[in-house]
């Protein structure tokens, strides 16, 4: 008797144990990242219907400079998981928001490097990929699969956008650029001949160098980051001549740009217009220097016929004279 009543127990234990484990496998997975491009990351590896990935940072602002809403406390609030940057210095308002959710996974991205580069891109999907596995081992096979094919995504993405460089002949143009797309501008083959830090931290000597740089004829355009301030390139390139172009680092800060990979693309078909743009006004004002040269001569050849003509009518008005 006593051994049906706890084989009865183990049985109603381990049905218990199995409905838990099931449910707690259907459960919404929510996963908080705290801005825009590590949540698309975060999305092409995990796709299930009840995973929800948002994000906390606006995409237009600068990291260092946000500050926290009550939105985001709740967000927080109600986080499996949160991913980061890892960088206190980019995100020094994450450790107070995590004060309200201090049992919630963190996967934190520290020292990869520039994420707006296809190579510096695969190195955070690797990483964040390897904290889901941790986090969710259940799901192993699928993170890995996404993740092969986000990859592939990737390479093919960042192939064909550096073949419209070459297709537009605009490979190794001259370029003045915002540090922080100074690597992005270089993997697509162009020529980076100076770059600057943020606006904010520049000195006026720092910006007579940027003036200069910029000033040197072979320099097709100054390109900003919108995260970072955008005022300084505009003047520059406003007083130099050179055509203004505006990146952003972070996805769907910009319409058509919800994801990193239309976000690159944008980034370079802007760099493209930009440098076309120049060229051809850099066309118009050769042709206008040659039309000015043409009506300068044109004016000096006037000049010298109508004095030619007026020494001659002196000349002959003296010798009808002496006669």
């Amino acid at each position: 008797m006593k051994f049906k009543k706890m084989l009865l127990i183990v049985t109603v234990s381990l049905f218990i144990l199995s409905v838990t484990t099931t449910v707690n496998a259907d459960e919404d997975i929510r996963i908080m990242c705290t801005n825009s491009v590590l949540s698309d990351f975060t999305s092409n590896l995990l796709k299930e219907n009840n995973t929800n990935i948002t994000y906390i940072m606006p995409s237009g602002v600068c990291p260092a400079y946000y500050d926290i809403t009550i939105d985001d406390i709740e967000k927080i609030t109600n986080a499996d998981v949160l991913i980061s940057f890892g960088n206190p210095m980019m995100e020094p308002w994450l450790a107070n928001l995590l004060e309200h959710n201090q049992d919630c996974e963190i996967i934190e991205c520290t020292n990869l490097g520039e994420w707006n580069l296809p190579t510096g891109a695969k190195k955070y999907v690797n990483h964040i990929s390897e904290g889901l596995i941790e986090i969710f081992p259940g799901k192993n096979s699928t993170i890995q699969k996404n993740r092969v094919e986000y990859l592939l995504q990737i390479n093919a993405t960042s192939q064909i956008l550096k073949q419209k460089i070459i297709d537009n002949n605009t490979l190794d143009t001259k370029i003045v650029s915002m540090g922080w797309q100074k690597d992005f501008l270089e993997y697509l083959g162009l020529n980076v001949t100076y770059y600057y830090g943020p606006p904010q931290g520049l000195s006026t000597k720092d910006e007579l160098e940027i003036i200069n740089a910029a000033s040197e004829e072979d320099v097709a355009a100054i390109v900003d980051n919108l995260q970072s301030g955008t005022d300084l390139g505009a003047r520059i390139a406003s007083e130099t001549g050179k055509s203004h172009v505006i990146f952003t680092n972070f996805p769907d800060a910009i319409p058509g740009t919800d994801t990193y990979l239309k976000m690159i693309n944008y980034n370079t078909e802007q760099l493209l217009k930009a440098i076309k743009t120049y060229e051809y006004k850099k066309g118009e004002i050769q042709n206008l220097e040659k039309e000015i040269q043409n009506l300068e001569l044109q004016r000096n050849l006037s000049i010298s016929i109508a004095v030619i003509f007026l020494i001659l009518m002196l000349m002959f008005f003296v010798f009808y004279k002496r006669k």
